[in-house]
């Protein structure tokens, strides 16, 4: 059984980790790693087997490999999929191959309901005045390469208002929300690469406690340096590349290949090559049975060391 979960990262996310439990799996997502994701999901002595699985930054490129070792399962084995936006390719396969089940982002109109009802999950009770005040600070807001991050911010803000001594004002509100986007793998990246090595560790540690898996968190270091790596490389034809030729080139939105080719240029190519053989060692030892959490902690040490300027 393959299920796939579409729509709005956050809800979608929510949605997969809930049919998890249902299923009686660990909530732990992987990166899409065909071996990987074979070995998961293929039947076991201990308890069930299934494997879920996080395609948000999956290329075409890395589909194809992926795609041939669904396709090879046995009916029984359970694979659950969070892919937020797919690609036509992708949706197309899903419609033969898959139960899709989609959880669109509220629309302006809905989002004051999706507040209330969200409050009240956590046995908060919000006066209409104030719903419609955290509502409105999303509106449109969010990340064009993480839709979630609007309402994951707002989900946020929610648990903070449960800690709030009632009654919970508009002033209270007002003087509490920040609406700061969530961390993403992106900013622990960046970090890294500007060698602030605490606020990185930081990052990290805020991703494992929002239940990250250590593999997941390097899998996306690992996409983000090869990325850079590809940008350094495009860099090296064309010095003056522009964010729409490297969108197009890297398979990123404009303004997350900005970011990309902002990278890159800060760094030589010895940088970039060292950088990417530490993750290689990283997963592998994170893959044979070492600590995780230590591999990815090392790894962060020793990336944001590349970018510390030299000591004279």
């Amino acid at each position: 059984m393959i299920q796939v979960f579409t729509g709005d990262s956050f809800l979608a996310r929510e949605a997969l980790l809930q049919e998890a439990h249902l299923q009686g799996l660990a909530p732990r997502l992987m990166p899409p790693e065909p071996a990987l994701v074979a070995q998961e999901a293929s039947g076991g002595l201990f308890g069930p087997s299934g494997a879920l699985v996080d395609l948000r930054d999956l290329t075409e490129a890395e589909w194809k490999p992926l795609k041939e070792v669904l396709e090879s399962l046995p009916s029984d084995a359970v694979v659950l999929l969070l892919d937020p936006r797919p690609t036509a390719a992708r949706s197309k396969w899903y419609a033969d191959k898959a139960q899709k089940r989609d959880h669109p982002t509220p629309g302006p109109k809905e989002m004051t309901n999706w507040v209330i009802n969200r409050a009240r999950h956590y046995d908060l009770k919000l006066p209409g005045a104030i719903a419609s005040y955290l509502a409105g600070l999303v509106g449109g807001k969010g990340s064009a390469e993480n839709p979630a991050m609007g309402l994951e911010a707002l989900d946020q803000e929610l648990k903070k208002l449960c800690l709030v001594s009632p009654p919970i004002t508009l002033e209270k509100v007002q003087a509490l929300a920040a609406l700061d986007t969530p961390i993403s793998g992106f900013d622990l990246v960046r970090s890294t690469t500007e060698g602030k090595l605490t606020q990185a560790f930081k990052y990290a540690r805020e991703l494992l406690e929002r239940g990250e898996d250590p593999l997941r968190i390097l899998g996306a270091l690992s996409w983000q340096y090869v990325r850079v790596a590809r940008a350094w490389a495009l860099l090296q034809d064309d010095p003056m590349m522009g964010e729409g030729i490297a969108a197009s080139a890297l398979g990123m939105h404009p303004y997350a290949a900005k970011q990309t080719l902002l990278l890159a240029k800060k760094m030589t190519g010895e940088a970039v090559t060292q950088a990417l053989e530490i993750l290689i060692e990283a997963e592998e030892a994170a893959k044979t049975g070492r600590d995780m959490r230590l591999a990815l902690e090392r790894a962060i040490a020793r990336l944001a060391r590349i970018h510390q300027p030299a000591a004279h």
